[in-house]
């Protein structure tokens, strides 16, 4: 019985800017947070990943894989309004269970829908109706199977535009020749981890009973794993937002002590929006900046009372710039929120001020009704153009960021 359908668009980026712009189609294109060797490539499609080009690659490194490569800028908005475009005609089609990331979604089958005939007609209708409604561009590889975890990993089992099903009859002796990085949420620690104790195949690790296959991850998780990976229809818990950041790779001409510092506030101040919009409280603000052609990196931390208040998080921000050396030239920072509580279970405090806090959710409201950045902080004033915002994989910003 098929449960679930995993739908994964193939080179998301890269095919967005190639429906968009014709010229790039059939060519190796790469997306780039900015047009610098020192770079790294966003998305590549398929044409420059047979060059070896792929995600992380410095974009000096691409230009001598792929003399030919097209480089293109990355377009929040564009990809956000593609991915909604998607997630229409999927709809239309379907329930979708979850969105997974900005390119991935989860559909839950029922009923008939759970038949492999009707599955399959149903999956196909899917491309078919992606490809005329949204772009001939928008290929996408789509996985059936009795569970979530096995419809994503058979959705990656080819690409580009692939289709592939696992039903629960055929395992786990379907897996056996996958590679245990295969397995979402195995990445190279957790692989390193199991190769340590002896596990280096998927089929040893898949001839291993439930109690071996919790110590091998020495808890639960292991446990989930045995079941999911024999295709029962378990439900994952979902982890709880722990944190919110932004990061950012400075452009050439911001690196410097100025520079980083109006990014940082920048960032800060698109963090503290979305810690207000989910609700919550932070009782922690993080900093992490890293040189350029330095090892080490400058780290602070400060622990709070709980906060939405922007412009105390910003005072602590421009402490820890104080501190931070001028000699080395700043390459990337990242700013966290972290250690959250939620805003109904707010303690109130003597210290605070609490017309402050209120005024920035007003100011919130004024940003949402009237457009981004109607009211902001005036140590905000020359930045408004920094750190434009850009999609990581498993969040999928508004419009209005």
């Amino acid at each position: 019985m098929l449960r679930w359908l995993y739908l994964d668009l193939n080179s998301f980026f890269a095919s967005c800017e190639q429906q968009e712009n014709p010229a790039l189609r059939g060519k190796p294109v790469a997306v780039v947070p900015m047009m610098a060797n020192t770079t790294a490539v966003l998305a590549a499609s398929y044409e420059a990943k047979a060059k070896g080009i792929k995600t992380g690659t410095l974009v000096g490194d691409a230009k001598k894989m792929c003399p030919g490569l097209q480089l293109v800028k990355s377009r929040h908005r564009v990809y956000i309004e593609y991915h909604h475009k998607v997630r229409d005609v999927l709809e239309s089609c379907v329930p979708i269970h979850s969105v997974c990331s900005v390119d991935e979604f989860a559909c839950e089958l029922t009923g008939s829908q759970q038949n492999l005939q009707v599955a399959t007609a149903l999956a196909m209708k899917i491309k078919k109706e992606i490809r005329e409604r949204v772009g001939e561009c928008m290929t996408s590889s789509i996985g059936l199977a009795p569970n979530m975890l096995l419809g994503k990993m058979a959705s990656d089992m080819q690409k580009p535009d692939g289709f592939v099903t696992i039903e629960k009859h055929e395992l786990p002796q379907r897996l056996f020749a996958l590679k245990l990085r295969d397995i979402p949420g195995v990445g190279p620690k957790m692989e390193s981890r199991l190769n340590a104790k002896g596990v280096t195949t998927m089929e040893q690790m898949l001839s291993m009973n439930e109690k071996q296959m919790h110590g091998l991850w020495g808890s639960l998780v292991g446990s989930r794993y045995y079941y999911l990976l024999r295709g029962e229809n378990l439900l994952v818990p979902r982890n709880k937002s722990q944190s919110i950041s932004h990061q950012h790779v400075l452009p050439p001409d911001t690196r410097n002590w100025e520079g980083a510092l109006g990014i940082a506030q920048k960032l800060l101040s698109k963090t503290a929006v979305r810690l207000r919009k989910e609700g919550f409280l932070t009782k922690r603000l993080s900093l992490t900046v890293k040189f350029m052609n330095y090892h080490e990196r400058f780290e602070r931390s400060v622990k709070l009372d709980e906060t939405q208040d922007t412009s105390l998080l910003m005072s602590h921000l421009n402490k820890f710039f104080v501190e931070m050396p001028r000699k080395y030239k700043p390459f990337m920072l990242s700013v966290v929120l972290s250690d959250f509580r939620k805003s109904e279970n707010h303690q109130f405090s003597f210290f605070e001020n609490t017309k402050r806090e209120q005024l920035f959710g007003v100011v919130d409201k004024i940003n949402e009704k009237f457009g981004k950045d109607t009211v902001y902080l005036a140590v905000l004033q020359d930045k408004m153009d920094a750190a434009p915002s850009a999609i990581a994989f498993s969040r999928i910003p508004e419009l209005e960021e």
